[in-house]
């Protein structure tokens, strides 16, 4: 087998292997090549062997004796015979791990449901999704990871998870807003049209309406499912030098999903910083910090008016009559309505949930 043969199988010899190929074609013995290239007998032998890295210069003389034969040939196959032996190597460091913890920890079988692979791949595959080369590098990276939230059951491993996929998603999702400036004046311009989309409860359907109008005003939207103990429902970052919004549709109700969104938009149009991350967590999560706070309002008051809904919250008897009617003064769904006083504790919380 040549080889070009060999390179694109999924074994590749020793490079060596094959100049000893083309030297018993060409009829040329070790000992030939040693003197036509001024090298030694002993330094051929490894090169042949395998046990020597075949490097440039020596492409470049043996080039000029196998001739039709480039460089550039000897030097990709030895890059990717480097290569194996590179993977080989890695994969027996890997089967040192403790696998089945690092499955655990990083929820090896909720993110590769589905897909034929061993822990290996696995673990490889999630290493490349977190972007470290190794998961004793993971603390470094995202150590200082939503902090504020592991006191409420939430794992930084889940949240570190949940981002890269988003970010895997964002071009499949999106249009591509390469040449689509974000201006804050526009998305300013553009917020009744957000809450007019809000109000079709074919969420699907809203969600991706939603979705081009972000990508027209040069936004990134993402809907990705929450990982485990992830207990997000949303963020705002940047990609690409876009805004770019991640939504986890938690709760998967509409006015649930809509209200992460509105809270991320708060944060874009309060708070923006290319260099920034903002995660919003359950709610729990967030008491006492000021920004959240902010951004939780923000979305608040997109979809009811403030002062109106602090007159109609003042009732101590609410019915599906009255929260229907004070929905449609406000032109939102009586869903946003029932969501709203059921936050505030106006209703229980499984109150009115069929209207």
């Amino acid at each position: 087998m040549k080889g070009s043969e060999m390179m694109n199988s999924n074994f590749i010899v020793p490079t060596g292997n094959i100049v000893k190929e083309y030297l018993e074609e060409y009829g040329i013995t070790q000992k030939q090549l040693a003197e036509r290239i001024n090298s030694s007998e002993k330094h051929i032998s490894n090169v042949l062997k395998g046990n020597s890295r075949l490097t440039e210069e020596f492409a470049l003389k043996l080039e000029k004796v196998l001739i039709g034969i480039p460089a550039s040939y000897w030097l990709n196959y030895e890059a990717k015979y480097r290569e194996q032996v590179a993977r080989e190597e890695e994969l027996v460091r890997i089967n040192d791990w403790d696998l089945k913890t690092l499955a655990k920890r990083f929820k090896f079988k909720e993110v590769f449901a589905g897909l034929e692979m061993s822990l290996q791949q696995q673990a490889i595959e999630m290493l490349k999704l977190l972007k470290i080369s190794d998961f004793n590098n993971f603390e470094k990276v995202y150590g200082q990871l939503a902090v504020n939230f592991m006191e409420d059951g939430g794992e930084k491993e889940a949240i570190a998870i949940w981002l890269n996929m988003c970010e895997a998603e964002v071009e499949i999702q999106n249009e591509d807003i390469t040449n689509v400036a974000y201006k804050e004046s526009e998305l300013e311009k553009n917020l009744s049209k957000f809450r007019i989309l809000s109000n079709n409860n074919r969420t699907e359907l809203s969600i991706n309406s939603c979705r081009k109008l972000c990508n027209k005003l040069g936004i990134y939207l993402v809907l990705c499912e929450a990982i485990t103990n992830s207990k997000v429902r949303g963020a705002l970052t940047t990609y690409k030098n876009h805004p770019t919004i991640y939504l986890s549709g938690r709760f998967k109700t509409h006015s649930h999903i809509w209200f992460a969104f509105a809270h991320e938009l708060g944060h874009l149009l309060k708070h923006y910083n290319k260099n920034e991350i903002f995660i919003s967590y359950e709610e729990t999560t967030n008491v006492g910090d000021i920004i959240e706070e902010q951004a939780n309002a923000f979305a608040r008051d997109f979809f009811i008016d403030h002062e109106a809904y602090e007159m109609f919250s003042a009732k101590t008897i609410f019915s599906s009559d009255d929260i229907k009617k004070f929905a449609k003064e406000q032109k939102t769904l009586p869903e946003f309505v029932v969501a709203r006083l059921q936050h505030d504790k106006k209703i229980k919380y499984n109150q009115f949930n069929y209207i």
